[in-house]
């Protein structure tokens, strides 16, 4: 039974023992990554900026904006962009909607987490198959 799903941009092909993943997970994950850390960076010089000018402004808007993206940098490193993921390794399935857009995460059994964008049309197709295979999906 092999079903090839089109996603908002790229395909998922449903295999038997497997998922095929094509999308832009790849470029989106690299952009998250450098994105989180310039802002990072860019907190790092505005604290260090306020040590010159004592203005306070710096100091708590490098803090804030400096921590929350080096948190979410760490929290990029858990994510994986394999492309073709065996079912055995998958131990859970959450969909999401986040502002109007629907994705899907794979909770893979290294603990890390494979983020499938823009899967609106096709999310009731994913779900039945994901039963079917008797993995627990949230």
């Amino acid at each position: 039974m092999e079903k090839s799903l089109p996603l908002g941009k790229g395909t998922v092909q449903l295999l038997e023992d497997k998922i095929l993943i094509q999308d832009n997970a790849k470029r989106e994950h690299i952009i998250s990554m450098v994105s989180s850390a310039l802002w990072t960076f860019y907190g790092i010089i505005s604290v260090l900026r306020y040590f010159k000018t004592r203005d306070e402004f710096l100091l708590w808007t490098g803090l804030l904006i400096g921590t929350a993206h080096f948190v979410l940098f760490i929290l990029s490193l858990f994510r994986t962009t394999k492309a073709e993921i065996d079912l055995a390794e998958v131990q859970q399935v959450a969909f999401k909607t986040r502002n109007g857009n629907k994705f899907l995460d794979l909770k893979l059994s290294s603990g890390r987490k494979r983020r499938i964008s823009r899967i609106a049309p096709v999310a009731e197709e994913l779900r039945t198959f994901f039963e079917e295979k008797q993995i627990q999906v949230k």
